[in-house]
This record gives structure tokens, C-alpha cells and sequence, in this order.
């Protein structure tokens, strides 16, 4: 079978609150899991980063369904193309919500924890993606009021 593999950015709804991401997240497993599809999503405050895999009708459609959500904006496709293999294979959707490189606040996913936390075998340019991305985080001290989200295990 072909594995399809897709990476998007995109801009969260100022108005989202982090009761929103929950149930982005849920609604995204259960969807995955009917579909084969996995992967993992990163919010860092501000903006949101994605990797989905799977079969490539399947990584179409859940994409599409992702574009037509209000609740970000401005989805940017940065990598795309098939893969050997899924890196994400056991997460119908891994979420991990970022912070400060300092390690403030109670979510905080330092660039050591987000590097320990990614698959040994992930490629150098997703690993550059995901670390890159988690230097921009707008959690700096204390992330805005909602549940503690920790990542997927």
C-alpha cells in the first residue's frame, strides 16, 4: 500500500480557546482511525503544524475536510509526497501543544522534550520542521486558561 504523507501550517482563530483545540483533537482521532490515517499536530499559540499519513485518497480527504474548518486560517501546504513507511503509525493523531524554550509553565514542550518525544526514525527535514516550529511558541510564562494537554502518548 502507498503511504501519502502531507505537513501543513496554518493560522488559529484569534478567538480559539484551548476547549477548541480538545475537541479538534478528538474529532481528528476518531476521523483518522475510520480513515487509516495518522499523524501529529502541534499548537504553538498562535499557529498550528500537521503531519498526516496514509493512504493518499484518504490523506486527501481528511486535508480537505481540514481546509474547510473556521476555526484557523491561511493552510499552507509545506511538504507533501509518499513515504516508505509511517513514522506516526501507533497515533491516530498525536497532539502536542508547545512552550517557551525555557521550560515555563505547566505544557512545556522544550526543544529537548519535543526532540525526545519525535520518532528516531523521522526524517532530518520533518525533525527540522517540528523543532523549528516549536521555537515559535506564543505560550512564553503561562499558556491561556483550559486543561492541561499533554502530548499523545
Amino acid at each position: 500500500m502507498s503511504i501519502s504523507r502531507l505537513v501543513y501550517v496554518s493560522t488559529a482563530h484569534p478567538d480559539l480557546m484551548l476547549s477548541d483545540i480538545d475537541a479538534i483533537v478528538d474529532t481528528a482521532r476518531a476521523r483518522n482511525e475510520a480513515e487509516g490515517v495518522t499523524g501529529l499536530l502541534i499548537y504553538n499559540g498562535f499557529n498550528f503544524m500537521q503531519l498526516l499519513e496514509g493512504p493518499p485518497e484518504s490523506v486527501e480527504q481528511v486535508f480537505a475536510s481540514i481546509c474547510k474548518d473556521t476555526r484557523h486560517t491561511g493552510v499552507v501546504p509545506v511538504l507533501s509526497g509518499e513515504a516508505d513507511a509511517r513514522v506516526f503509525g501507533g497515533w491516530t493523531m498525536a497532539y502536542a501543544r508547545t512552550a517557551s524554550g525555557h521550560g515555563e509553565g505547566p505544557l512545556a514542550l522544550t526543544t529537548d522534550a519535543l526532540k525526545a518525544y519525535l520518532p528516531e526514525d523521522l526524517s532530518p527535514e520533518l525533525h527540522m520542521l517540528f523543532v523549528s516550529f516549536n521555537t515559535m511558541s506564543n505560550f512564553e510564562i503561562t499558556p491561556p486558561a483550559g486543561d492541561d494537554i499533554q502530548p499523545a502518548q
